[in-house]
């Protein structure tokens, strides 16, 4: 019999087995954060003793997420996955959420259109493999990690701080006039976001992207989850930085608390915001 439950601790051990399949690339902070604090938001569908799928769907006070939906390959067809999103849209809909945000592939896009979600911009992958090392880190601005949380506030229209201070502990901030982006620090991954200019300043942006290189790894790849409507894919392209996929930006139900045109990149790679 086929049952829904909270996900466990060693659901993720399935689900990062299932992850790697598909070549995805889940932050560690991020799985923790669903194994711990998170506990909620995650749901697995079982039959009997067999692990059938998993979701995510993460609350914050107005907005929510769906992400890191997925479904062992030899159980594809059977309608796990639908069950799994529609359980992790009702929970999310039971809060009263003024809006729900998933990324979807061109194949699921049409699933999630027939529930009402529709296409707001496009999120486009861009990698920095192995650079030539940039010189001395520049000095930490002690104010940037403020100024982001002020950004991330103003952008979302809600006050997701919880999210920052705990993708900042492993990481550094920096900032460049109205300018600021987090560069988190994962084992063999950097992960630029999220990224936030009001002003969208070329010289700005600019700027900040070279102290983000400087301080970055460069025996470790940097990647950038980017709005496809924003004007830093052609200074990312200049850097070194390509392009290797793109996924559709959806949305459910009322987005007026959003100021999108204030964000270059998400927070995390696509499935939390």
């Amino acid at each position: 019999m086929k049952k829904i439950r909270l996900a466990e601790k060693s659901d993720w051990d399935n689900f990062q087995v299932l992850a790697a399949l598909e070549g995805w690339r889940v932050p560690e902070v991020e799985r923790q954060l669903f194994r711990e604090s998170w506990t909620p938001f995650a749901r697995v569908m079982e039959q009997g003793q067999t692990f059938c799928g998993l979701v995510t769907s993460v609350a914050y006070r107005r907005s929510g997420w769906i992400g890191n939906l997925i479904v062992p390959g030899e159980l594809r067809g059977q309608g796990y996955g639908k069950q799994l999103f529609v359980a992790a849209l009702s929970a999310l809909q039971a809060q009263r959420l003024e809006s729900v945000w998933l990324t979807a592939s061109e194949m699921g896009r049409p699933i999630y259109e027939k529930s009402g979600f529709v296409l707001v911009d496009g999120v486009e992958r861009w990698i920095s493999g192995k650079r030539v090392p940039c010189g001395p880190a520049d000095r930490l601005d002690n104010d940037a990690e403020s100024q982001l949380r002020a950004l991330d506030l103003v952008a979302w229209g809600e006050d997701r701080s919880a999210l920052l201070e705990t993708l900042c502990l492993q990481g550094h901030v920096f900032a460049c006039d109205d300018s600021a982006a987090l560069l988190q620090y994962e084992f063999g991954l950097q992960i630029v976001g999220p990224w936030y200019s009001p002003s969208g300043c070329p010289r700005a942006n600019r700027l900040l992207l070279q102290k983000i290189l400087t301080a970055a790894d460069p025996h470790v790849e940097v990647v950038v989850d980017v709005l496809a409507s924003s004007p830093v894919r052609k200074l990312l392209a200049e850097t070194g930085f390509a392009c290797t996929g793109k996924n559709a930006l959806m949305m459910l139900g009322d987005a007026g608390h959003v100021h999108k045109e204030m964000m270059v990149s998400l927070a995390s790679l696509g499935s939390i915001g």
